[in-house]
């Protein structure tokens, strides 16, 4: 916990350091570029990460089988954009090394129609406890009439 600690009073120190280096070997305008053009990068990728991490969830569910990576993408491309949003090249690299397009393992593979099922419910038939796409219950249909002066269309 103390290493832990002792890391993130240091983290800072290590991007500045990082920083002025860079600028001493490239210059300071070409450095300021860079935060610059790595911020913009940074933030397109936390804005474009909700509209993915929706349609990897939907694709994910969509198979029935859901595996924790898949489910983490999203959030690895989040955390990469805020990585890329802070100055420093410390953080570059990291938001590189998570964008890296490693294949990962499937830590746990959940069948959708087992997960939501209840413990006690019994099963009808071998065919709905293969499928798992019938469900029994009671409705009753009303049929509400609505004045034309209160309707939207």
């Amino acid at each position: 916990m103390r290493g832990l600690l002792i890391l993130l009073l240091l983290y800072p120190f290590l991007e500045m350091y990082s920083l002025f280096s860079l600028a001493d070997h490239i210059g300071g305008g070409w450095t300021l570029a860079w935060v610059i053009v790595t911020f913009l990068l940074g933030s397109a990728l936390m804005r474009n990460s909700k509209l993915g991490g929706l349609l990897t969830l939907a694709g994910t569910l969509r198979e029935g089988k859901v595996s924790l990576f898949s489910l983490l993408w999203p959030l690895r491309v989040m955390l990469a954009g805020l990585l890329l949003a802070i100055p420093g090249l410390v953080s570059d690299v990291l938001a590189l090394l998570l964008m890296l397009p490693w294949k990962g393992p499937k830590l746990a593979n959940i069948d959708m129609s087992q997960a939501f099922r209840q413990p006690g419910a019994q099963q009808h038939g071998p065919d709905n406890a293969a499928n798992g796409d019938i469900i029994e219950g009671e409705y009753e249909h009303v049929d509400r009439t609505t004045p034309n002066d209160r309707r939207l269309h």
